[in-house]
C-alpha cells in the first residue's frame, strides 16, 4: 500500500469530511498546489475586518426601528415594538429609531460613538430567494451564478498566506473563496486542542508526517499533502493563540450563543497577534416566517451579547488591534406582519458597522414607507456594494477596489 493511498484514507475515513471541507471548491483543486505560507503577511490597514452574516434575511424594520412612525405600527400589528420598550437613537431625515430592546450592549456602543447604521441596504431587482440572495452579497454579482466570492478575489491580489483570512466553523463561506486563493478555516471551539486533528498532540504528530510530501509524488496526491500541512499549520497557529489568550467575558446574564463562540475565537486570535486581515463568522437562522417576536428578541439579545463581549477586548484603536465588524443579511422582510404573526422575504434592510475605529451615526437613506414597489416592500436606497467598497479601500487598503467589485461604488464614509 502506498503512502499516498494511506494519506487518502486517512482524510477520508479517520478526519472524515471536516478536514477537506473548504479544500475542494468549484473553480477545481489548482490553487492546492500554490497554497503556501508567504514569507511576509499584511494586517489589515484599520482592521482586522470580520464580516458577521446573519443568514436567513435579518428584519430590519424591527431592528432600527421608526417607533413614532404610525405606519410602522399599521403595518404590523402583534409585532411592532412599542414606542416606550425602544432604544432612542436619536434621528435621521425618516424621523426618530431606535434599537429593539434586545440590543442593549450595541446601544451602549452607539452612545461611545462606536456603531453606524446603514438604512435601506440592497441591491436592484432584488431576488427573494435565500440562495440567490445570498449568492449576489457572497459574490458582489448581481447574477446570481455561482462565481469567485467578493474576498476570495481580493485574497487573490494579496499572495498566499494561509492566515490571511480565516472563517470560524465547519463551512467556508463562499465569499471567501477566489479563483486562486481561499480563506483557511478553525474549528468553532475555543478549545486549543480543538484546533488540532485528532486533539492531541500525539496525534497530530502522525498526522503531519503523514501530511508530508516525498520526492516524485503525483501533484494531485501532493498538493492533497500540501493542504493537509496548511491545515495543520492553521490550526496550530489558532492552537497556540487559544492556549494564550483568555476569550473576553459576556454581559452578565446572557446568552451568546454560538455566535458568542465564534467571536470570542476571533478576539482571542486578534489579540494574539495572528496577522490576518479578514475573519468570517455567521448566525443562523432570521427567517421568522412566524412568530417572530420572540424568536427575533432572542436571536438579537444573543448577538448583541456576543457582540458587546467582543469588543470589550478592544476598547480603543490600535493598530492591528481594531476590528471592524460589520453586520449583514441577505435581504430584510416585509413591511407588513402576515396571518402567522412574521414576516416574509423582502428587500431593504439595515447594516450595522461595529468597532473603534467606527464613525458612529446614521449613513444612507431610510427607504420611504408611503413610495413601496408593486408587491409592497420597500425600495432600497444604499447599494450593499458601496459598503464592501469602503471594506476593501479604507480596512484592507485595496489598491483597486473597482477591480474586485467589477464596477466603481464610491465608499461611505463611516470610518475614522
Amino acid at each position: 500500500m502506498t503512502l499516498a493511498l494511506d494519506r487518502r484514507q486517512f482524510l477520508t475515513g479517520v478526519l472524515g469530511g471536516g478536514v477537506t471541507t473548504g479544500l475542494v471548491r468549484f473553480t477545481g483543486l489548482s490553487s492546492l498546489l500554490s497554497m503556501a505560507e508567504a514569507s511576509a503577511s499584511t494586517v489589515a490597514r484599520n482592521g482586522p475586518f470580520v464580516l458577521c452574516t446573519l443568514y436567513g434575511g435579518n428584519d430590519g424594520l424591527n431592528t432600527v426601528i421608526p417607533y413614532e412612525r404610525g405606519i410602522y405600527r399599521d403595518w404590523r400589528p402583534g409585532l411592532a415594538i412599542p414606542g416606550e420598550q425602544v432604544l432612542p437613537l436619536g434621528s435621521d431625515e425618516s424621523g426618530r429609531l431606535g434599537f429593539h430592546p434586545s440590543l442593549a450592549g450595541l446601544h451602549s456602543l452607539w452612545k461611545a460613538g462606536k456603531v453606524a447604521i446603514i438604512s435601506g441596504v440592497e441591491y436592484p431587482n432584488p431576488n427573494f430567494s435565500h440562495f440567490a440572495s445570498q449568492t449576489i452579497w457572497q459574490t458582489a454579482r448581481l447574477s446570481a451564478d455561482p462565481d469567485a466570492g467578493w474576498l476570495g478575489r481580493w485574497h487573490d491580489t494579496t499572495g498566499t498566506d494561509i492566515l490571511r483570512a480565516l472563517s470560524v466553523g465547519p463551512t467556508l463561506p463562499p465569499a471567501l473563496v477566489g479563483y486562486k486563493q481561499q480563506a483557511s478555516s478553525v474549528v468553532d471551539s475555543t478549545s486549543a486542542g480543538a484546533q488540532l486533528p485528532g486533539q492531541n498532540p500525539a496525534f497530530s504528530g502522525a498526522y503531519k508526517q503523514l501530511m508530508s510530501t516525498y520526492p516524485g509524488e503525483p501533484g494531485l496526491q501532493a498538493g492533497q499533502a500540501n493542504s493537509g500541512g496548511n491545515l495543520m499549520k492553521v490550526g496550530s497557529k489558532a492552537a497556540a493563540a487559544l492556549a494564550k489568550e483568555r476569550p473576553p467575558a459576556a454581559p452578565a446574564g446572557s446568552n451568546p450563543g454560538d455566535i458568542g463562540t465564534q467571536l470570542d475565537i476571533v478576539a482571542e486570535l486578534i489579540s494574539y497577534g495572528l496577522p490576518t486581515s479578514v475573519y468570517s463568522v455567521s448566525w443562523a437562522s432570521f427567517d421568522t416566517h412566524s412568530n417572530q417576536a420572540d424568536t427575533h428578541a432572542g436571536m438579537l439579545a444573543s448577538l448583541d451579547a456576543a457582540v458587546t463581549g467582543f469588543m470589550s477586548a478592544f476598547p480603543t484603536a490600535a493598530p492591528g488591534k481594531s476590528p471592524v465588524i460589520v453586520i449583514c443579511s441577505e435581504f430584510g422582510r416585509t413591511p407588513r406582519v402576515n396571518a402567522s404573526g412574521g414576516t416574509d422575504h423582502s428587500s431593504a434592510s439595515v447594516v450595522l458597522a461595529v468597532g473603534p475605529a467606527v464613525k458612529g451615526g446614521f449613513y444612507g437613506a431610510t427607504p420611504s414607507f408611503t413610495k413601496l414597489d408593486p408587491y409592497g416592500n420597500l425600495i432600497f436606497t444604499t447599494d450593499f456594494r458601496k459598503i464592501y467598497a469602503t471594506v476593501l479601500e479604507q480596512i484592507l487598503g485595496a489598491q483597486t477596489p473597482t477591480s474586485v467589485l467589477g464596477g466603481p461604488f464610491r465608499p461611505i464614509d463611516f470610518l475614522r
